[in-house]
């Protein structure tokens, strides 16, 4: 039996479901195992799922008691983070060592990459943040470019030992992530392969979708699905304003709320209002496709699954989290939904873009446009055609 190694970032769900979206495929085209190492949410999810999986040591960002990233405390708890990376690198090695895989695949998971190397095995990462973006704050710092360039290219100077650096995401003038890889000398290097998330439209019938619908008895009033991710220190405030602002439009709305816990709960609780939330939803893709209106976070991977799929979005990047500012701005810029900062999120804010975003047919057509060029690219199997160089 062919075997892969799939070390990945395991802060949120985005990264554990790209590659899960590959491994699906992977499996189903050929005789091969699956062997993940991660940690947080993402060892939850695939536990869940019932895969084999090593909890590995966990690396993370800080973050502050707002939910947001903390560069205080991540510059304090350095030697910790040090420390901890250090043990992923010999946990890697160790397993990988052990597993001896035809290949490893890291999403965002360095230490994978380097125990890969360590072993002289073939790797390939997955990867759509390039450099380390500041926080804004920092930003404005008349050298906070010079350091971004220096931390890119320290980056880029490891990634850059993968057999292969695949960036999921559309080529310019319409790549997402393009604030995280402009600069750096690895974007030479990189293979745009389109987005990394499941079609939803070819795997889910109409009648499915009628189930559903039938099931939690959504009417013909306009769906608001807000789909609340990352990690769950983030959460908290999110959760408030969404549920304050469900009470307050859903007579006008169909609304459903999933929190995004891995290991919660599947069946949804129903609010006097006639809201539905979830803990973990099971029918997260069914309700996407349903949906008329998508309010997230700005994650990679949530921004591409909108985009696959042709839906306008009210998103909500994490406090300070620069990744996630910079996806949603470019979202914004291509006329794809509206952006509204974790520290400005009210209910009065969250309330009048909903209904902007729902009533300004513009933000839809926009949606479709970019699903037309979004479905020039299959990134699913690009990245299968990869992994099968090594099978």
């Amino acid at each position: 039996m062919r075997k892969i190694y799939a070390g990945v970032f395991g802060s949120g769900l985005g990264h554990i479901t790209r590659v899960y979206s590959i491994a699906n495929v992977v499996e189903s085209q050929y005789e091969a195992h699956f062997l993940y190492s991660t940690f947080d949410e993402a060892f939850d999810f695939l536990k869940r799922m019932e895969k084999d999986v090593l909890l590995s040591p966990s690396v993370d960002i800080e973050w502050n008691q707002d939910g947001g990233f903390s560069g205080k405390r991540t510059v304090v708890k350095l030697p910790f983070h040090i420390r901890n990376f250090s043990s992923q690198i010999a946990f890697e090695s160790r397993r990988i060592s052990k597993y001896v895989p035809n290949v490893t695949i890291t999403d965002s998971r360095l230490s994978t990459l380097i125990g890969a190397k360590a072993n002289r095995l073939p790797a390939i990462t997955i990867v759509n943040q390039f450099k380390i973006l500041l926080p804004p704050r920092a930003r404005r710092h008349k050298l906070s470019s010079v350091y971004e360039r220096i931390g890119g290219d320290t980056l880029g100077f490891f990634w850059s030992m993968s057999d292969y650096v695949l960036f999921p995401d559309l080529p310019p003038p319409f790549t997402i992530g393009e604030a995280n890889v402009a600069g750096s000398d690895l974007a030479k290097k990189v293979h745009f392969i389109g987005f990394i998330s499941p079609n939803l439209e070819s795997r889910i019938s109409e009648k499915q979708i009628e189930s559903v619908r039938n099931q939690l008895g959504i009417d013909s009033r306009p769906l608001v699905f807000i789909q609340i991710s990352g990690p769950e220190r983030t959460k908290t405030h999110f959760i408030e304003i969404a549920l304050n602002v469900a009470k307050y439009i859903s007579k006008e709305y169909n609304v459903v709320i999933s929190k995004g816990v891995a290991s919660g709960a599947t069946l949804p609780s129903k609010l006097n209002s006639g809201v539905l939330v979830y803990e973990w939803c099971p029918v997260k893709d069914e309700l996407f496709l349903m949906s008329d209106l998508v309010v997230a976070r700005a994650g990679h991977t949530t921004i591409s699954q909108c985009i696959e799929n042709g839906k306008q979005a009210v998103l909500v990047p994490i406090y300070n989290h620069s990744e996630q500012l910079s996806n949603a701005d470019k979202f914004v810029k291509l006329g794809l939904g509206i952006k509204i900062r974790s520290e400005e999120l009210t209910r009065e804010r969250l309330v009048a873009a909903v209904r902007n975003c729902t009533e300004d047919s513009s933000y839809k057509e926009n949606a479709l446009k970019l699903q037309r060029v979004s479905d020039r690219y299959n990134g699913i199997q690009n990245a299968v055609e990869v992994v099968k160089e090594f099978l």
